[in-house]
């Protein structure tokens, strides 16, 4: 059978350090192969002069901290200039391409890629673009959050350019109806763009067998009422409400435990709430954890907070109902198309810490609605967001752009965004 050949241009990827970055679109890429779609990922790295690798704020980019392909992918990497400050960031997708070009086309030489694909759409995409034009290849590009959901009222100068590239884009791609809704309402779009809810490992993402081992394995509590954000932590995430709701929640409860997976500069004030807190375990603050590590975090938890300012469409939730977990989350984005308000969820409106206290504090004192919940969020999850038949339809849509549906059938409007619509709806 013939395979289709992906050339992934993107800015992120697993790395020793940072095994989190970018898994994402790998474990997509993963299911793609189930569907003779081979994805070969070139990735940017900032150059800097080989002092800076020693700086805490470079060194990630340097050559100690190596590509991690997860399993069956593959993965070279490329460097390009990239100086500090935001008013360059609209000229870093060219300034990337310049400096992915040599290595894509040395590298199209001994593989022949049938298209390429940008994982994000800035800076990622518009290199995809150029790299494009110079192999003579289809393009499709992702849009997976800030660069759709923030930009327009944020950074204007961002979105105009991402307008402008759409333009030249023959498959635009969102990880979610809110997502799709704002590519289409540009008017710059050539085909209407299609939604697709990014592949999870449902092996790894479910229910606990025994949550009372899991959490003796954490080290956690088996009483306690366990409530868990996943994410970087940063003020856009919502650690600021997420500490000012959680404080008097925690003197107020004996047994609420809130613990917070990652790592960022909004640590440091968790860590002075753990402080004045000053109950052992009340909150535990993991770090970063590796990617087959996070089911265990769901798994021995009762419930996931997400406090975020804005998002397309947050993997987290996902996994959690995947997991049997309700989900405490802001209406931003793409949330409210996973999480229906008061079935498998209580949703809340972003920097509102009244409504996040009162919506957490439900969770914990309604066990028999926070279980109910879970189940109802763990069955929508596996009829909606089923990761096979997303990726078989995003599948169907790329083979298209080489003139070919999966089955050698030409491409079929009935996968694109204006009919495939999730409306909220009631799973009781």
């Amino acid at each position: 059978m013939k395979k289709l050949r992906i050339l992934a241009v993107s800015h992120m990827f697993p790395t020793a350090r940072a095994r989190q970055h970018g898994i994402y679109m790998c474990r997509e890429a993963q299911y793609l192969r189930r569907h003779a779609i081979e994805c070969c990922f070139l990735v940017g790295r900032p150059w800097a002069p080989w002092p800076l690798y020693h700086v805490p704020r470079w060194c990630d980019y340097g050559p100690s901290n190596p590509l991690v392909p997860p399993a069956g992918l593959q993965a070279r990497r490329a460097t390009y200039l990239r100086p500090l400050g935001f008013a360059f960031r609209r000229f870093e997708g060219k300034s990337m391409a310049r400096g992915l070009l040599p290595m894509a086309r040395s590298w199209h030489e001994q593989e022949r890629f049938d298209l390429v694909l940008g994982v994000s759409m800035l800076p990622d995409a518009e290199a995809a673009v150029v790299i494009s034009r110079e192999l003579g290849l289809p393009v499709a590009s992702l849009a997976v959050g800030s660069d759709v959901m923030v930009y327009p009222d944020r950074m204007p100068v961002l979105w105009r350019r991402l307008c402008d590239m759409l333009q030249h884009v023959d498959l635009p791609v969102g990880v979610s109806q809110s997502i799709c809704k704002k590519l289409a309402e540009t008017g710059k779009c050539r085909r209407e763009p299609l939604c697709v809810y990014l592949g999870r490992d449902t092996r790894q993402f479910a229910p606990a067998d025994d949550k009372d081992q899991v959490r003796k394995e954490l080290g956690w509590p088996s009483k306690n009422i366990v409530a868990i954000y996943v994410g970087r932590l940063v003020e856009t995430k919502g650690m600021a409400e997420l500490v000012a709701a959680g404080e008097p929640l925690l003197r107020e409860h004996e047994r609420f435990q809130l613990v917070c997976v990652g790592d960022g500069p909004s640590r440091e004030r968790l860590l002075m709430l753990r402080n004045r807190i000053g109950r052992n375990g009340a909150m535990v603050l993991p770090g970063r954890v590796a990617p087959e590590d996070v089911p265990r975090f769901l798994q021995g938890s009762d419930f996931v907070v997400l406090p975020s300012h804005s998002e397309g469409m947050p993997q987290v939730v996902l996994e959690a109902m995947d997991c049997g977990l309700p989900v405490v989350a802001t209406r931003v984005g793409g949330v409210p198309e996973a999480v229906i308000d008061g079935e498998t969820g209580l949703l809340v409106e972003p920097k509102n810490v009244d409504q996040l206290r009162g919506a957490m504090e439900r969770m914990i004192e309604d066990e028999a609605f926070r279980l109910a919940a879970g189940q109802r969020g763990l069955a929508y999850a596996r009829e909606v967001f089923d990761s096979e038949r997303n990726a078989g339809m995003f599948a169907d849509a790329l083979w298209s752009l080489i003139g070919e549906g999966v089955r050698g059938t030409p491409y079929e409007s009935q996968w694109m965004m204006h009919e495939t619509s999730v409306e909220p709806r009631s799973v009781r």
